[in-house]
């Protein structure tokens, strides 16, 4: 071979025109060294294409190529779950976590906004380990009435542990995934999936690797549910609150820390602190029963959303909705401030309105604009009304 040889190596940016990495040969580092023989033996002699394309190492511009092709951008649910994810949901027992879920899988399978969210339609596998056949039927049941729904569609898949083949274990579930091919999995709770994952860390290490594979494998999102940790009445320690600290909420989880850092997206739920009373919507009976809040790896912080319990004619509850209004800032002079304000303004208006420094006027308008009460067009604000309050 004439001349020196181009050596690139794998940390080159998108600037390397595409041109140089098909042609330029791929060298190890004991070939490039300057006493190594001029001769390249065909063994190590490859095109950095040809090294790139077998272990799956990209540029920027073959990575945005990349994702493109996978829609990593794509969400399951608009800004809360996206595809080919691996998430969880924490919340006390007995607070309605299970009701909330079913409600998502089948808004899901039906191709219906959740909690005044888009959907992605795709077919759901349930995997409940905890609530009996009969309740689920009655629970799915009265939330597709409260949906709206004549049937509840194939596409929404149960897996009831109560009712599994004698001889089921937990790592039967990639061959369930290889042959119903849902697009999302829910494991309620993971810890009955996996009972060590709550006391060991390597367990958890453990089952994530296995889940990822799954979701690598598959094209798949999975959920899974979890609980938090009871703690004594007296013990005096402090509970952070959910929507004001939504980092330091889920460090009472149960189990290792692993269990949340190693998710992609935390959603917590918990019992709304601000506001415990019934109210009407549209004519119909809500009780404020939920806020859910969070935060992902990259994406940073989920807004706090307020969610109402929809209770039917014989005050049993039916279904969640989320709440919007200026009841929600549950601050009267944030309200006051709100209402004075114009359709549409600008942030020096609101500081002027709101009689705030900057970052508190800020904070106010980010509060607004997760009960669904304001939208931000570029620099200007904007009020949203009722009939177009849906994200």
């Amino acid at each position: 071979m004439n001349g020196p040889l181009k050596v690139l190596h794998v940390m080159s940016t998108d600037t390397i025109a595409q041109s140089q990495i098909d042609d330029a040969p791929y060298l190890s580092p004991a070939d490039s060294s300057p006493t190594h023989d001029s001769q390249v033996s065909n063994e190590t002699h490859y095109t950095l294409a040809e090294r790139m394309c077998e272990w799956s190492v990209h540029t920027h511009g073959t990575l945005k190529q990349r994702c493109r092709e996978v829609d990593s951008n794509q969400y399951l649910i608009a800004d809360l779950l996206p595809k080919r994810s691996l998430n969880i949901v924490v919340g006390d027992s007995g607070l309605g976590k299970s009701p909330l879920l079913y409600q998502a899988a089948l808004s899901v399978a039906e191709g219906i906004p959740f909690l005044g969210k888009p959907v992605m339609r795709g077919r759901v596998l349930y995997m409940d380990f905890e609530n009996g056949l009969g309740g689920v039927k009655e629970l799915v049941s009265r939330l597709s009435r409260y949906l709206g729904l004549s049937e509840v569609s194939d596409n929404l898949l149960f897996f009831n542990f109560n009712d599994a083949p004698p001889n089921w274990k937990p790592s039967n579930l990639g061959d369930m995934v290889a042959g119903f091919k849902p697009d999302w999995i829910i494991i309620d709770p993971i810890a009955a999936f996996a009972p060590e994952i709550d006391t060991k860390n390597d367990c958890v290490t453990r089952v994530y690797q296995d889940l990822r594979v799954i979701v690598r494998d598959h094209a798949t999102t999975i959920t899974m549910v979890h609980h938090i940790r009871k703690l004594p009445t007296q013990s005096g320690v402090p509970i952070p609150n959910l929507e004001e600290n939504a980092r330091g909420w889920f460090q009472q989880a149960r189990g290792p820390g692993q269990l949340i850092n190693g998710a992609d997206v935390r959603i917590g739920i918990d019992k709304c602190r601000r506001a415990d009373s019934l109210t009407e919507m549209d004519g119909r009976s809500v009780e404020v029963a939920l806020v859910l809040a969070g935060f992902g790896r990259l994406r940073g912080n989920i807004e706090p959303m307020y969610l109402g319990r929809m209770l039917g004619e014989d005050d049993e509850p039916m279904g969640y909705e989320r709440l919007r209004g200026t009841s929600l800032l549950f601050n009267s002079h944030q309200q006051a401030a709100f209402e004075k304000l114009p359709e549409t303004f600008a942030h020096k208006q609101a500081k002027q309105t709101y009689d705030r420094g900057s970052e508190a006027t800020t904070a106010f308008l980010r509060k607004c604009q997760s009960v669904g009460i304001l939208r931000k067009d570029n620099r200007q604000y904007r009020k949203v009304k009722a009939l177009d309050s849906a994200d």
